[in-house]
């Protein structure tokens, strides 16, 4: 599959002529997440889910699916949650204990000063909360980040095989992993650039009060464009990993 990795990957939700509809089901779902925790995130999984079989199964183009089959989508895309977190979940754990200790005192101290009218400085206590989440939030971010690396090859060789236990057959996804790691690591590199971009955004915009709805549009329809773009990416990297497998097996039982 002969393409422009990055480029092909990162417009193709424009190209369906239905993706204003399809992307803001998804930011509804996002969106929804935010009041009810995980449930609706897992229907949207199970839609990237999607996205990823077509282009590993396929090998075709990503495609935006229908929101057609609420149940299959729910029901997959918990399992593709499950394998996406496996490598990722301790970064991640982190990366929210590091942001609730740097905003939650920012946060705190700007609803007193709204509700009170009383500018509040902040305490020596919230000053060192505030850099000891600094320093963890750096720690975290590499921990993620190198989490997140492994978890890609891994939940999508869970795609390809069908089977969540695929996320622990270690040596099979880093054959593949290692046969395309350019790829994997562009993917990997761009969505954490723009998520933290994202985040940083939803977080300022937060700790106004007012912005808070605004902030919480912006961050659903940034997330569900992160979330299928992501999914295509690197499912076209773990179809090019495999190929290149394959025929080096191939080539070596020829030889």
């Amino acid at each position: 599959m002969r393409s422009n990795f990055l480029s092909d990957n990162i417009s193709f939700p424009f190209r369906d002529p239905h993706w204003v509809t399809k992307l803001a089901i998804g930011a509804l779902m996002i969106l929804a997440s935010l009041i009810i925790p995980l449930v609706p995130l897992f229907f949207v999984a199970g839609y990237c889910l999607r996205i990823c079989q077509r282009i590993i199964h396929d090998d075709g183009p990503p495609h935006l699916p229908e929101w057609d089959d609420w149940s299959w989508f729910f029901r997959n895309g918990f399992r593709l949650s499950e394998a996406g977190l496996v490598y990722a979940l301790p970064g991640l754990i982190l990366l929210t204990a590091s942001y609730l200790m740097v905003f939650y005192p920012l946060i705190t101290n700007s609803m007193y000063t709204i509700i009170t009218n009383t500018p509040q400085e902040l305490s020596t206590n919230a000053m060192e909360l505030i850099q000891n989440g600094a320093i963890l939030m750096g720690v975290a971010t590499v921990i993620s980040l190198v989490g997140g690396f492994f978890s890609a090859p891994a939940a999508m060789h869970m795609v390809s095989t069908g089977s969540i236990k695929a996320v622990f057959h270690i040596r099979e996804w880093w054959e593949i992993l290692i046969r395309a790691p350019g790829k994997f690591l562009g993917a990997l590199t761009l969505i954490s650039f723009v998520s933290i971009i994202l985040l940083t955004i939803f977080t300022v915009l937060t700790a106004t009060l007012i912005f808070c709805l605004p902030a919480a549009i912006i961050f659903s329809i940034g997330g569900i464009y992160l979330s299928v773009t992501a999914s295509a990416l690197f499912a076209t990297a773990y179809r090019a990993g495999a190929l290149i497998n394959q025929e080096s097996r191939s080539g070596g039982k020829n030889a």
